[in-house]
């Protein structure tokens, strides 16, 4: 190659930033944090992956080492190799033998898969290090240029967050069985963005995506021994670097355009992101980039520096305490929104980002910077709040403007509606946007993320088809996987063709559904539960790449789909299923209540507190409306207003309207007729409601302005 590496004169020996690969138009600049090498040197190679330059990185500025080198272009490959001590007891892992990923690499050449090259120690040795060269099976990063896609005007679409529904699902799982993406696109960035997926996404009504991590990552090396992957992605080698498992040629620009389309159709992109540890695990894992670089820094240890401390569950945990790791991390973030206008964050178990030196604190310093950034304060930031380290569970805990994924709403509603007793005032509470965990202001919106179903776990299908988990395939002998799951199946285990158990089930899927579409706080909703999908009964779906995890659009539950667009358009036709603010009065003796909300029992009488503690109570009401004095004078006139009856018990029931002025009730949907919608004759003065069932009465007028909050 014709390279020079003694840099132009301005600048002898490069920059020092930015860390990373920066392209110019006579070559390249490279810069890497490495605060304890002795040596650090460049090392590149051509298409075929044989390294032809070994480059020294001389120069160095404070913790530093950077070169400039002319005649570089885009897609040239690259890593890094670190001299030093090899003291794992002093968290010093430098080894010359292993080809190190530049951490800011923005594209890899390969996907990532583990080869014993990669090893840190020899095997069986608790401090020798492994002298295997890893560079021949070492993913390279790639020189990126940026500036040859179109982004065709696009920009970030600030959807607020009480018109938000997000809608979790993996690249790969949506598309890759789609009958009408082409087979070379199927289970891609671009298969995602093909047409027929992005129209069911826009008639479905949902306005986020969550994707499942498309940071670059590398499957654990027992799954790779077992011939499984891991399928989620949650484990990452590269926080830049779309990963190129999902693309056709090049993972950058396909990625780009999978967030083009989808802010072209309206709807925002969240990224699931994993912060909180990477794949090289423990000192038994894989030297990769991060440990070969800066380990003290980068992990946290013990007090005795002999141990990595595993408060994730993986083997090590990402030390954000550390500047150089925080900044890391915030270039990372800012380098989504800015390069891929990424629209928000989930943060896969948030508490470990919230640690100082040990403890979480919603003062801790990842928050001050997340608040302050000019950027990253104004996209959407979701917290799964909980870890396994000390105090790990710390739902509620987060700074105002963060969102929770809130597993309280998710087990109650999942009890309540299987007919567990004790749970209605609980149940109620939910609904009502769960202000008793989230309290982050007196009159503040509910900041709860409330779901069903998630990713890690039973989807809708299953969690009203079976009891028990059957995670057979995953090789642990059906002892991964969460074993207290709160789901019935409802005679008989898995598949059936016993029409009252089916007629049940699907009663169940829309009950869930609804509950999950009128509540207070933000919806997620887990990709594919509106087409009928099944796991087949496992509720860890991490490591199978293949049909279980991936959405039989052949087998698409049509009424199912069309009762889910008919929730959204409710739900999004009315602040009052989702913009309800509170006194603090409101919220005191039993679940929220005000001029708006009213909680009637099976009489169509106010609650009382008996009814309340009564563990046997399974039905209740709901009116919601613009604060009016007198229901028996004033609700008519409103512009809308809704009476939600519920009823979880075994057998039917019958509600007596509560006494109002209004004439005739709308029937905007019953889940135990199908969801169909119809009209209340005005001489009725009772509904009646199937066992395990529920119904929106009410009434909304477009030419009558909705209520923005009530209060």
């Amino acid at each position: 190659m014709n390279l020079r590496f003694h840099s132009a004169s301005s600048h002898p020996g490069g920059r020092p930033f930015p860390l990373g690969a920066q392209p110019d138009a006579e070559g390249c600049n490279f810069a890497v944090y490495s605060p304890f090498a002795s040596g650090m040197t460049l090392c590149l190679f051509d298409a075929e992956g044989r390294e032809t330059d070994k480059l020294p990185m001389t120069e160095r500025s404070g913790n530093v080492w950077h070169i400039r080198v002319d005649g570089i272009r885009p897609g040239q490959a690259y890593g890094f190799r670190a001299e030093g001590a090899f003291d794992p007891p002093k968290q010093l892992y430098f080894n010359p033998a292993k080809l190190l990923l530049d951490p800011y690499a923005q594209a890899l050449s390969r996907p990532a898969e583990f080869h014993p090259s990669m090893s840190t120690l020899v095997r069986g040795s608790a401090h020798d290090a492994c002298p295997e060269d890893s560079a021949s099976a070492m993913p390279k990063g790639l020189v990126v240029d940026h500036s040859d896609f179109d982004w065709e005007g696009d920009q970030l679409l600030h959807t607020p967050w009480n018109q938000t529904i997000v809608y979790e699902t993996h690249v790969r799982g949506i598309s890759k069985q789609h009958p009408d993406v082409p087979p070379e696109h199927q289970g891609t960035y671009l298969g995602m963005a093909h047409p027929a997926v992005i129209l069911h996404l826009q008639q479905l009504g949902v306005t986020a995506v969550q994707l499942l991590p498309i940071q670059s990552f590398m499957p654990e090396p027992r799954l790779t021994d077992m011939a499984l992957t891991n399928y989620w992605g949650y484990n990452p080698i590269n926080w830049f670097a779309p990963d190129p498992r999902y693309a056709t040629r090049d993972a950058v620009n396909e990625f780009k355009t999978l967030v083009r389309t989808l802010h072209q159709a309206g709807i925002e992109v969240i990224m699931d992101v994993v912060y909180n540890h990477t794949a090289e695990s423990d000192a038994k894992g894989c030297t990769l980039n991060l440990l070969g670089l800066n380990a003290e820094q980068s992990y946290r240890f013990t007090h005795d520096g002999t141990r990595f401390i595993n408060d994730t569950g993986c083997g090590n945990t990402v030390n954000v305490h550390q500047t150089a790791t925080l900044k890391l991390i915030m270039d990372s973030l800012r380098f989504w929104v800015e390069t891929y206008h990424i629209d928000g964050f989930r943060f896969d178990l948030a508490v470990t980002l919230g640690r100082e030196q040990r403890h979480f604190s919603p003062y801790s310093a990842f928050f001050k910077v997340l608040a302050q950034d000019p950027l990253l304060s104004r996209v959407k930031l979701i917290a799964e709040p909980w870890d396994i380290g000390p105090s790990g569970y710390q739902l509620g805990q987060f700074p105002d403007h963060w969102y929770e994924c809130n597993d309280r709403y998710r087990d109650i509603v999942r009890a309540f509606w299987r007919g567990d007793e004790g749970l209605l005032p609980d149940f109620c509470t939910r609904l009502m946007g769960s202000r008793d965990l989230l309290q982050k202001g007196v009159r503040d919106f509910s900041s709860s993320l409330n779901y069903i179903t998630y990713h890690d776990g039973y989807t809708l299908e299953d969690l009203v088809s079976y009891e028990q988990r059957h995670n057979e395939l995953n090789g642990e002998d059906n002892q991964d996987g969460h074993g207290h799951n709160l789901s019935a199946n409802h005679g008989i285990e898995g598949p059936t063709d016993d029409p009252d158990i089916l007629a049940l089930r699907q009663r169940q899927k829309r009950n869930l559904l609804a509950t999950l579409m009128l509540s207070q706080g933000a919806v997620h909703m887990l990709g594919g539960d509106e087409l009928g999908r099944t796991q087949q009964g496992n509720n860890n779906a991490y490591c199978q790449d293949n049909p279980i995890s991936w959405y039989d659009w052949d087998s698409t539950d049509d009424s199912l789909v069309a009762f889910v667009q008919r929730l959204v358009r409710i739900r999004q036709s009315s602040s009052l299923f989702h913009d309800l603010v509170f006194n603090p009065e409101d919220l005191a003796d039993g679940p929220a209540h005000s001029d708006a909300v009213h909680w009637f029992n099976a009489d169509g009488e106010i609650m009382r507190i008996e009814d309340w503690h009564n563990p046997q109570c399974r039905t209740v009401g709901v009116l919601l409306s613009p604060a009016v004095e007198e229901l028996s004078s004033g609700l008519a006139s409103c512009g809308e207003y809704f009476l939600w009856l519920i009823n979880a018990s075994d057998e039917a029931a019958s509600f007596r309207l509560p006494d109002t002025d209004v004439d005739a009730w709308p029937v905007l949907l019953d889940t135990g007729h199908d969801g169909e919608e119809s009209t209340l004759p005005a001489a009725e003065s009772h509904y009646e409601l199937l066992p395990r069932s529920l119904c929106l009465l009410g009434c909304f007028r477009p030419d009558v302005p909705a209520a923005q909050s009530s209060g």
